[in-house]
């Protein structure tokens, strides 16, 4: 018995042995060898389909697609029993995390995510990951027949493979025969919109936490369905540099545990040892920190995983071959080694600690849930908050794996954090509330994305220092210090009804104004074809009290309509908003339906200016345009406008950029009635120009300014040492830092919005207008959360945010920062709205 087991084992190794010699290698499959040229994504994604059709060490899963339609898949390499046993693996990783009930008998193995190329034009990544799976499912490598027996590794060769594309199209475009080394061939510089970025042009690796973009969102399910040890993600960054690997640079979020950092210098020690046996250039602690939960290393460690970026120079420039000075000429071929010696070393890092990985993991969510190191224990988002703005929270922490619950009768007054007012107060739990636990597994997630102000042991970090999201949603929310006892399970709220029309064809239609689902609303009625009144002041109606902003459509508007009824009752329901039936026009108190208290519109045409020059707020508005408000939009490039005959539209949105060259025909827009709303840098265009308030404004700020500056030639603060110029620069900016902004609540484009907003503040803002409406603005000079260098703060004190003023026929809208700040900053959605559709 024990011989014929021991030779069907045989038989099954030689039959692994013959299937690894007969697969091909990249090369063969290709046609050329990886770091020749650069290769496209079907031919990628045919090799790792491939490979899991020939090897029995790889399977292959597609799990979603891109916005252009391109195929998103990994591999999954182990050895064939655990492959064979994948499913129960993966369950009882869950289980053992307690993110799924129930339990398990399975004995689990790590799980090592490996992901390339989040970024389209840093493309070596693609390559490396094809040579990854050829050499692992080959056994290849010393060692690598052990990793699969330990470890379970999961291989993503392109997260953007849009961007990719994007980069290797241009590049094979523009490729010299022969390369041609010199920098600034055509090959090594490659125009907008940056193949960095996906279609809408968003940095996905910026988008862990909040996972608005399609790729993402894929990804993060397959993610949350597995939850990995291991996560390391490979980039590339500027040509000049040479190699980042663990540990990361300080600041590090407190909430990351010891061994979570131990595990990083183990992974960094191994990787050292490779890369100095060939020699090789790296760098560590330096620059790429571990603070913000944006990130493909961060968000994983924040989710118990072992989270790592790694950084080879190269990039977009690089190209196949590139001469850099003083140095070697770098190669495709050498970027790839890079990757794959680091993809290598992270594998053995997993496989060797294997056993303390798995339990410190499990442990990470044990112990959050049994004993949170989170101040406050319940965070009380209140029920009463914007219906668009909570559901879009409940989106966020669902994707998040945070547990919520809905609070089912009033509770006690008690003590709490109030995040608006920014300091403590007291709240009163009512029924309908949204309770957060911090006893959780997520419960050092929820921490991080809750806390009011996280802490950072420096200032110097790469990206944001604040994100809480009650700020985000500008949501009214608490935070206390004691559990409260969860009522009913999530998603027991009941759905809004649409109309009730108890009145036969009633004289108008109202819908109160509470946020962004009437403003979706709203468009649909003008796609409907539909004309819409909106209230300037306050009315009662009905027996029933109507803020400003309140939305009437009214029969008498749209005779011509056919259908009027069923077309605001099914934009009532697409949008989720409740509207009420109206016999007559004349209102108790207030002015009436047909004053011009209430003014008519219909439908506005609007243009979005993109191309070269603009900034990253182009893509965040066309993605909000179409996926957000499903509203049409019409964009036109920069330098295009200048030609384009502007009449048959009603807004154009200028994203920051340089759009000089248009001046004219933009000012003759406006002039003749248009509405331009010029965002960041694109607010130059006015600043510069005399006539306009803006531009006056400017001008006797900058007079100011020069009055009051004194010379001091003895001043000491100018000796600044060499070493301390990166830190001194920071207390002339904002490190993605969050400041409250005054609302002026009877303007249109602030209805549903309060009193007051929250801003990512990254600019210094502009003076007030003395003509004009100054509709946002901050007069505090500290950050609510974040960190702002105090010449900053200094100089944002009492400037505008939101302005606008009247030119000829028309009007300009000028706001300092991006609204809508890499799409997660969801109020921000209002004021667009507004602005578009008011």
């Amino acid at each position: 018995m024990r011989k014929s087991v021991a030779a069907g084992l045989f038989l099954v190794i030689i039959s692994i042995s013959l299937a690894g010699q007969n697969i091909k290698s990249p090369a063969q499959f290709l046609g050329y060898e990886l770091g020749m040229r650069f290769s496209m994504h079907h031919d990628v994604s045919g090799y790792f389909r491939y490979v899991a059709e020939t090897s029995p060490n790889a399977e292959y899963l597609s799990y979603g697609t891109t916005y252009e339609g391109r195929p998103l898949g990994v591999c999954f390499v182990s050895s064939p029993e655990n492959l064979a046993n994948l499913e129960q693996l993966r369950i009882a990783n869950l289980q053992r995390t307690g993110l799924k009930e129930g339990s398990s008998t399975a004995e689990p193995v790590p799980f090592v995510w490996l992901a390339y190329n989040v970024h389209g034009s840093e493309p070596a990544g693609t390559e490396t990951a094809m040579k990854v799976l050829y050499t692992l499912v080959t056994g290849d490598y010393p060692g690598a027949e052990e990793w699969l027996k330990n470890c379970v590794i999961i291989i993503d060769p392109c997260q953007n493979p849009d961007g990719r594309d994007l980069f290797t199209i241009r590049y094979l475009r523009a490729q010299g025969y022969p390369v041609n080394v010199d920098p600034n061939a055509w090959e090594h510089n490659q125009g907008w919109p940056s193949a960095r970025l996906n279609h809408y042009l968003f940095d996905l690796n910026r988008d862990w936490t909040w996972q608005i973009q399609q790729e993402t969102q894929v990804r993060m399910k397959l993610y949350n369905e597995y939850m990995p040890q291991v996560h390391a993600d490979f980039h590339e960054m500027g040509s000049g540099s040479s190699f980042f690997f663990a540990p990361g640079a300080e600041p590090w979020h407190e909430v990351i545990t010891t061994w979570q950092h131990d595990f990083h210098k183990l992974a960094g020690d191994a990787t050292a040892k490779i890369f100095d046996e060939k020699n090789m250039l790296y760098f560590t602690r330096d620059n790429f920190d571990l603070f913000c939960p944006s990130f493909g290393d961060t968000w994983p460690l924040f989710n118990g995983a072992m989270g790592f970026t790694l950084e080879q120079g190269g990039g977009a420039q690089a190209g196949i071959a590139m001469k850099r000075k003083e140095r070697d000429t770098l190669t495709l071929a050498s970027r790839i080694e890079g990757h794959f010696l680091a993809s290598m070393a992270m594998i053995n890092t997993a496989s060797d600690n294997r056993v303390r990985l798995l339990k410190e993991f499990y442990d990470f969510f044990k112990s959050a849930a049994a004993n949170p190191t989170f101040k406050y224990k319940t965070v009380i988002v209140k029920g009463s908050n914007d219906p668009g703005s909570l559901s879009s929270l409940k989106d966020l922490l669902d994707r998040n794996q945070i547990i919520y619950s809905v609070q089912k009768d009033n509770g006690k007054k008690m003590a709490g954090f109030d995040y608006r007012a920014n300091k403590e107060g007291s709240v009163t739990p009512e029924k309908g509330d949204i309770l957060i636990h911090a006893a959780q597994p997520q419960g050092r997630l929820m921490q991080v994305l809750f806390e009011p102000d996280s802490y950072s042991a420096d200032s110097l970090s790469y990206d944001l220092t604040a994100w809480s999201l009650p700020y985000v949603f500008n949501i009214e929310s608490y935070a206390v210090t004691e559990k409260i006892s969860a009522g009913k399970p999530a998603g027991v709220t009941e759905p809004v009804a649409g109309p009730v029309a108890v009145i036969e064809n009633p004289y108008a239609y109202i819908a109160e104004m509470n946020g962004f689902n009437e403003l979706k609303f709203l468009a649909l009625l003008y796609k409907a074809g539909l004309n819409v009144r909106s209230s300037l002041k306050p009315f009662t109606m009905g027996g029933k009290s109507y803020d400003r902003g309140t939305i009437v459509i009214a029969r008498g508007d749209n005779t011509r309509s056919q259908g009027f009824d069923e077309k605001v009752k099914s934009a009532a329901a697409a949008s989720e908003v409740g509207v009420n039936a109206m016999a007559t026009g004349m209102v108790t108190e207030g002015k009436d339906i047909g004053s011009d208290y209430m003014p008519v519109k219909s439908a506005p045409s609007v243009v979005l200016a993109g191309g070269e020059g603009t900034t990253s707020s182009f893509g965040e508005i066309w993605y909000f345009l179409e996926r957000e408000l499903e509203y049409p939009v019409t964009i036109i490039e920069a330098d295009e406008i200048a030609e384009t005959d502007l009449s048959d539209y009603d807004i154009l949105i200028l994203p920051g950029g340089n759009l000089t060259k248009s001046k004219e025909r933009i000012m003759a827009f406006i002039k003749d009635g248009g509405r331009v709303v010029a965002i960041e840098s694109a607010m130059t265009l006015f600043q510069g120009e005399k006539t306009t308030a803006l531009g006056k404004a400017a001008e006797a700020k900058e007079t100011e300014d020069k009055k009051n500056i004194k010379v001091n030639t003895a001043d000491t603060s100018l000796l600044t040492r060499f070493e301390d110029k990166r830190r001194n620069s920071a207390t002339d900016r904002s490190a993605g830092a969050i400041f409250r902004v005054r609302l002026d609540d009877t303007h249109p484009y602030t209805f549903g919005m309060g009193k007051e907003w929250f801003i990512m503040k990254r600019s210094t803002g502009f003076p007030y207008l003395e003509k004009g409406d100054n509709i946002g603005y901050i007069t505090d000079n500290v950050p609510v959360a974040g960190f702002a260098g105090y010449k900053f703060c200094k100089k944002v004190k009492d400037t505008n945010v939101i302005a606008s003023e009247r030119i000829g026929k028309g009007e300009v809208v000028y706001i300092s920062d991006d609204p809508y700040f890499r799409a997660y900053w969801k109020s921000g959605r209002i004021l667009l709205g507004n602005i578009i559709l008011r």
